[in-house]
């Protein structure tokens, strides 16, 4: 792939295989040791893990610069449907992973990557976070969670860092910066996510 250049991923609920990502291959070489794999949340869930999506071109853009997010465009079927203060968390693989969720004022994105390590982060279900999403696995999309609005809506499960839904700002570290939020368009009932074009937190659809 040329760098800036997107792909559409179709996400589906289910794929095959348990191949190992770039990310976990690249964590491992970084660390020097295979306890940092872990921490990538790849695999598992009702997706199951393995090989890429069905994928196409998409348009150009600078990409989110941060950790291993390659610049593409994710489909979130049925993420249309979402009503307001539900969102749903669709991963393509452990370089990409994208959150899509809905308030009054309509729908945004944000990344799905934990800013601190690299790891796939889950939605809440109560302002506890005792019951997150597990993770839907590649070409996975979780079920629709109802994050706390105003608290802990975001939780990275590998070191506990917690995420604001509206803008995915830190509320608690390690993580000390923000989730980066992604432009967004539908397509039909579908959300499309294009994670090469970072937008300012505040924006709707």
């Amino acid at each position: 792939m040329q760098p800036g250049h997107g792909q559409v991923y179709a996400v589906s609920g289910a794929a095959g295989g348990d191949a190992v990502s770039r990310r976990r291959a690249l964590l491992v070489l970084a660390a020097g040791t295979s306890g940092i794999a872990g921490c990538s949340g790849g695999g598992g869930g009702a997706g199951g893990g393995g090989g890429p999506c069905a994928a196409e071109p998409a348009s150009p853009g600078a990409g989110a610069a941060y950790c291993l997010v390659e610049p593409r465009v994710v489909r979130a079927a049925g993420g249309r449907r979402l009503g307001i203060g539900e969102a749903v968390l669709t991963n393509v693989d452990d370089s990409t992973a994208i959150i899509v969720a809905r308030d009054a004022a309509g729908f945004h994105a944000l990344s799905a990557v934990c800013t601190h390590a690299c790891c796939l982060v889950s939605l809440c279900r109560d302002p506890e976070c005792a019951s997150p999403t597990t993770n839907p696995g590649d070409c996975g999309t979780s079920g629709v969670a109802t994050p706390d609005p105003l608290g802990l809506a975001i939780l990275c499960p590998c070191h506990g860092s917690g995420f604001h839904i509206a803008d995915g700002t830190p509320l608690k570290g390690p993580a000390t910066r923000p989730l980066p939020s992604f432009s967004l368009s539908f397509d039909g009932d579908d959300v499309l996510v294009d994670t090469s074009r970072p937008v300012d937190a505040s924006v709707r659809i």
